[in-house]
């Protein structure tokens, strides 16, 4: 049967979408939060990236703090770190970051109902797009199919092989010794914080995103910096920088902080509960779903649990 010039273009889009997602992480959705101006007021938990925790009769488990990067410097696990996954029962990650997930986030990041990306952005914002989808090897006529926030996403996440990130590095480490492997959130609910926004909003953060593009690698080798030295409150801080004084980033960063972090942080403490209370738990999220009030330490505390920094 003779495919429709849609159902070609569709297909090339999910090849090439599958090969650039192997460099690309899945679970880089936080580091979007560089788009915002956050507040670098004092909060709880604003340092160290590993953390027992206690309760519930159970044996110690443990919290790892992530960066969603390829870099060496931080995919050299820390003495502590590799002997709290060595000794632990099981192993917990955000999103598993198996062939399955990638080509589910795939599907999901282009047009399938006909519509494509300039109609919904505009030809002068589009056009703005052509050197910047030529740099990540996305051919015009595959780029019209993205959604906006896809696009977006593209354009901010460093170039990376997805088999070097540290959570890839951990999640391997695990299967290759044997241990259960769980996952706090799938696909399509990580893709709904970004869906679930207005498409004004969508085509605000592209436009963002193109304004801010250049500025990327210095900020992500400063957050390396502050992670390197497990300084939760000044990779929190490193966002000002990044976005300056811009209005329209303030008001993004409010939307993010709520769908990518706040809310996530919730499901993610829910998730890990049967796993922590099993005990002997290793369970690694994003460094900055740890930090301040409303982070995952601080809900696991309101919780009944005891949090103890290791590292």
């Amino acid at each position: 049967m003779r495919q429709s010039r849609f159902e070609r273009k569709h297909r090339l889009a999910g090849d090439a979408l599958a090969r650039m997602l192997r460099g690309v992480v899945v679970m880089g959705l936080a580091a979007l939060l560089v788009l915002g101006a956050l507040q670098a007021v004092a909060q709880r938990f604003d340092q160290g990236l590993l953390w027992r925790i206690e309760g519930a009769g159970a044996a110690p488990s443990h919290l790892f703090g992530t960066i969603h990067l390829d870099d060496a410097r931080v995919t050299a696990l820390p003495a502590p770190v590799a002997r709290a996954l060595d000794g632990a029962r099981s192993f917990t990650m955000e999103v598993a970051l198996d062939s399955a997930n990638l080509m589910q986030l795939a599907s999901r990041m282009v047009y399938l109902d006909g519509r494509e990306l300039p109609a919904v952005t505009g030809e002068a914002l589009f056009g703005k797009l052509a050197t910047h989808t030529t740099t990540l090897g996305i051919p015009s006529e595959l780029a019209r199919l993205f959604k906006p926030w896809a696009m977006a996403l593209l354009l901010l996440m460093p170039a990376q092989k997805s088999a070097d990130v540290l959570d890839n590095v951990l999640f391997r480490i695990a299967v290759e010794r044997g241990k259960p492997v769980h996952q706090l959130e799938s696909v399509d609910e990580q893709v709904g914080a970004f869906e679930g926004m207005p498409e004004a909003d969508q085509v605000a953060l592209l436009r963002l995103a193109l304004e801010i593009r250049e500025r990327m690698p210095r900020a992500t080798g400063q957050l390396i910096g502050a992670y390197l030295k497990r300084d939760l409150g000044a990779m929190w801080r490193i966002n000002e920088e990044t976005s300056g004084d811009n209005p329209e980033a303030k008001r993004l960063n409010a939307i993010f902080t709520r769908r990518l972090l706040d809310e996530r942080n919730l499901r993610m403490v829910e998730r890990m509960q049967p796993q922590l209370k099993s005990g002997n738990a290793f369970v690694a999220v994003g460094a900055l779903h740890l930090y301040g009030g409303n982070g995952v330490l601080a809900e696991l505390e309101r919780r009944g649990w005891r949090v103890t920094r290791v590292y």
